[in-house]
Order: C-alpha cells, then sequence, then structure tokens
C-alpha cells in the first residue's frame, strides 16, 4: 500500500513543481528586467517550496515509486526536448498568463531545470533500502520495558541502579598487579 500512497503523491506533485518552477522563473526573470512589477523573493520562496517538496518525496523512506514518477516524467520530457525539439514544443502551452505574470512551461525543461531534478530524484530511487519493508520486530527480542523492568528473582528491586554491575576499576589491574608480584612478568633485553 505504501507503494500506491507514494505513487499518488508522485503523479500529484510532478505537475505542481513543474507548474511552481516555471512560475518562479517568471517571476524572477520580471524581477530582474528594469521597472519590473514581482518582487524577487516571490520566485526565491517558490524555489525554496518545490525544493522542500520534492526533498521530501525524495529523502522520505515511504516509497521509491513516488520519486521514480517524477524523475521519469523530468527526465523524459528532457530527453524528448533533446531528442525531438518541436515535438516537445507544440505538447506544451506557449504562454500561460496567471496574475498578470507570463508563464512559459517549457522553461523548467530548456533551461534544464527538469533534468537536474529528476537526475537528483535517481538518487532516491536507487536506494536498496527503500525498496524493502520495514523490517518486522522479533518475537524472542526484548523491548525496552522488558529490560528495564525487574525479573522474578529481584523483584524488590525498581531501579536499574540497585542491578548495577559495576565495580570500580578493579578488573583494569594488570595481571602482574593482580597477582601480588611487584616484578613485571617480562624481563628487559641485557647487552651481550
Amino acid at each position: 500500500m505504501r507503494h500506491v500512497w507514494s505513487l499518488l503523491a508522485g503523479i500529484v506533485i510532478t505537475p505542481l513543481a513543474w507548474f511552481a518552477v516555471a512560475y518562479g522563473q517568471a517571476v524572477m526573470f520580471d524581477a530582474a528586467q528594469v521597472g519590473g512589477t514581482r518582487p524577487l523573493w516571490l520566485g526565491l520562496a517558490l524555489f525554496a517550496a518545490v525544493g522542500l517538496l520534492l526533498g521530501l518525496i525524495g529523502s522520505l523512506r515511504v516509497s521509491p515509486a513516488g520519486p521514480l514518477f517524477v524523475a521519469a516524467g523530468y527526465l523524459g520530457t528532457t530527453g524528448l526536448l533533446i531528442a525531438r525539439p518541436e515535438t516537445a514544443k507544440q505538447a506544451l502551452p506557449d504562454l500561460v498568463q496567471v496574475g498578470g505574470t507570463l508563464v512559459v512551461p517549457l522553461s523548467p525543461v530548456s533551461t534544464g531545470v527538469l533534468g537536474l531534478i529528476g537526475a537528483m530524484l535517481l538518487i532516491a530511487v536507487a536506494s536498496l533500502q527503500r525498496w524493502r519493508g520495514w523490517p518486522r520486530p522479533d518475537a524472542a527480542e526484548q523491548t525496552w520495558p522488558e529490560m528495564l523492568a525487574p525479573t522474578a528473582a529481584d523483584r524488590d528491586e525498581n531501579t536499574l541502579a540497585d542491578r548495577d554491575t559495576f565495580n570500580g576499576f578493579a578488573d583494569l589491574r594488570t595481571p602482574a598487579a593482580a597477582s601480588g608480584v611487584d616484578a613485571p612478568s617480562w624481563s628487559a633485553p641485557t647487552k651481550v
């Protein structure tokens, strides 16, 4: 079921992130122009939001199906633009006007931003641990509350300090010191 939810998230996030990148590029282009009306921070905020959204789908250990869908869509579109530029240009609308800003949906593809994002999301897909399910706990393995609870032999002891077996540094003595002999057990080499 985790693969289905991740795939659905990828299907929803792919066009939203694409449009947010295109809109952010249009806002930043307008802000860079003399007499531009859009603030630069708006474009940067859109890029940050896209980065956080795609970072979540790429880094959370839910399932690689969502990042795989997004990466395939972005890299496939970039590959289509490289292989058949006219087909890619005809498949996407030329301009979309949003709140007085002209947005070019092809701009994230032609600038290589979507190819970059798709390649980064392939790293999330390549992780073998994301394809595995969550580990099931062993029945014989004790949990923390069971390990901290007093055993049947020591029901009167309620703290870890009562069961502490540390006996100072007595165990750190050398074998010679432990035997009570003052001389070391080895002899230094002598000159011949």
